[in-house]
């Protein structure tokens, strides 16, 4: 499985330059995603400066401020790993890992949205030949606010029974809290029914759990009565309710790439 880069563009809200045009100027370009969990995130706030002079010049200083929703977030400097390359343009990159969970104890995320607004401010600091220069920035966007979705059973329905099999259909309710659609692939199932183990495999495809709500997801499996017994058929045709256990891992494909989700779900589910 490999999961797709994700790129936000952000416009450059505030740069640095002088009447002569010989001082770098520099403008935040965008948010590139390294790496992306249910539970945090690398990502990388990458700026482009630009140095019309002839010569290379080291960073000497910098300095930046990280809020999410107005609240600050963190704060420091780095001042290493950049050297502007002669009259060109040379990026950089500032690192960071979140645990979403941190976040959101810290900001609320907006249920129904796929962001949550961030801004970034700051200095890179140059040792020229004129002198000390800061140039200042400022930027603001969208950052990843990835929620797991909730999965939980509706019913268990036995809709063909025959003489060595019974065709099942499990109905989960999926609640996404996003924004968009997220839909599930490759879903690997394993169902043990009062300590039975009545099927497993895999989907190529689920189906799709709308946005801010929560949908009806069907399961479709074939238990075999030969291998189960005759206590399962009991169950399946004459119990109102039973335990029922759901182990699953499935690909889903999420604002910012497909993101592999573990399901361990337990109780008793009501069968149809």
């Amino acid at each position: 499985m490999t999961t797709r880069p994700l790129l936000f563009s952000v416009p450059l809200l505030l740069g640095a330059c002088s009447d002569s045009g010989y001082l770098p100027t520099v403008s935040f370009e965008r948010l590139d995603l390294q790496r992306i969990s249910w539970e945090d995130v690398d990502a990388n706030f990458v700026f482009s400066v630009r140095n019309p002079n002839p010569l290379t010049i080291d960073l000497a200083r910098f300095d930046y401020d990280l809020s999410f929703s107005g609240v600050h977030w963190v704060s420091g400097d780095n001042p290493d790993g950049l050297v502007l390359e002669a009259s060109g343009s040379s990026e950089w990159a500032l690192p960071t890992h979140i645990v979403f969970q941190d976040l959101y104890d810290l900001v609320q995320a907006t249920k129904g949205e796929d962001t949550i607004p961030f801004e970034i401010a700051g200095t890179f600091g140059f040792d020229t030949s004129i002198g000390a220069v800061d140039l200042p920035y400022r930027a603001d966007g969208g950052f990843p606010a990835l929620r797991t979705p909730d999965v939980g059973y509706q019913a268990l329905r036995v809709t063909v029974v025959g003489l060595t099999t019974a065709d099942l259909a499990l109905v989960l309710g999926v609640t996404n809290d996003h924004g968009s659609n997220l839909w599930f692939k490759d879903f690997d199932y394993d169902v043990d029914l009062s300590d039975f183990d009545i099927g497993s495999g895999q989907v190529a495809d689920l189906g799709q759990a709308l946005p801010d709500t929560t949908t009806t997801l069907t399961l479709p499996f074939t238990v075999d009565l030969l291998e189960s017994g005759m206590a399962v058929l009991d169950i399946l045709t004459g119990d109102d309710q039973a335990d029922l256990d759901l182990v699953a891992s499935t690909d889903v494909d999420t604002p910012f790439g497909v993101v592999p989700l573990s399901i361990d779900e337990h109780g008793n589910v009501t069968i149809e």
